[in-house]
């Protein structure tokens, strides 16, 4: 009877690699966030969001005052880049941020008004309120997200032996 054998053995292997992959992506899910913080500090150089829009301008007044790094946005001391972390979520997610309690504000923009009395005082002036205008820093990018897909698929396939 003339046929064609097939032995399994290599390609259940390496769906076994594969499957071994799957059910523990936290070792991916580590490389990937820390792709994302590195390419998430690289905005504080450009200074623009994940789209490539630029960040608003400083204000004329703060950019006057401002004692350091007077032509960077989002750049006092370098706090808000430095205290960027990536952490493996339940070993099945990962999340890029910042618990500096003013990080949100500047990702997402917002209006500051006194707590009490009638007026914020800020380095010798004086507003009833003040907006920040959001400054996408986190997110990714088209390029992130396609560089994300390709190491993903890299490592599905040595995960796999299938290289």
């Amino acid at each position: 009877m003339a046929g064609v054998k097939f032995d399994g053995t290599a390609a259940t292997a390496s769906l076994r690699g594969l499957l071994a992959g799957i059910e523990n992506p936290a070792p991916l899910l580590a490389q990937l966030g820390e792709y994302t913080l590195r390419t998430t500090r690289d905005r504080f150089k450009t200074q623009t969001g994940p789209d490539g829009t630029a960040w608003a301008a400083l204000q004329p007044w703060y950019k006057k005052e401002k004692s350091q790094n007077k032509n960077r946005v989002l750049t006092l001391r370098g706090f808000l880049r430095g205290q960027l972390v990536s952490q493996v979520v339940g070993g099945k997610s990962v999340e890029v941020g910042s618990n500096l309690v003013y990080a949100a504000v500047h990702q997402f923009g917002g209006t500051i008004k006194p707590k009490s009395g009638k007026l914020l005082a800020f380095r010798g002036h004086a507003a009833k309120s003040v907006t920040i205008p959001a400054r996408p820093y986190l997110g990714l990018s088209d390029a992130d997200q396609n560089e994300l897909v390709e190491r993903t698929l890299d490592w599905l396939r040595t995960s796999g032996g299938l290289k």
